[in-house]
């Protein structure tokens, strides 16, 4: 929630961090273009999927029939929103 705030996004917590009932996600954030937006916030060590983003700026995960997922870095999607400016 610091890094979208930092970048002067609107967020805020979802109480009980999504586990109550009626209350998805992690976060609800206004990003421009998407308008308000569910985020699920996952803390771990190490994910995996930073080998494959390794050089790259965007990943398409494609899982078997299901709609493809899309990962790229905060800071990445932050400026593509135009919600950072480059540094």
């Amino acid at each position: 929630m610091k890094l979208l705030r930092e970048a002067g996004l609107e967020a805020k917590r979802v109480p009980l961090s999504g586990s109550a009932p009626g209350y998805p996600g992690d976060l609800v954030a206004h990003l421009p273009g998407l308008g308000e937006v569910v985020v699920e916030v996952k803390a771990r060590r190490r994910f995996g999927l930073e080998g494959w983003l390794e050089g790259r700026s965007l990943l398409v995960l494609r899982p078997d029939r299901r709609p493809p997922l899309a990962v790229m870095r905060l800071e990445d999607l932050l400026k593509a929103l135009g919600a950072k400016e480059e540094a």
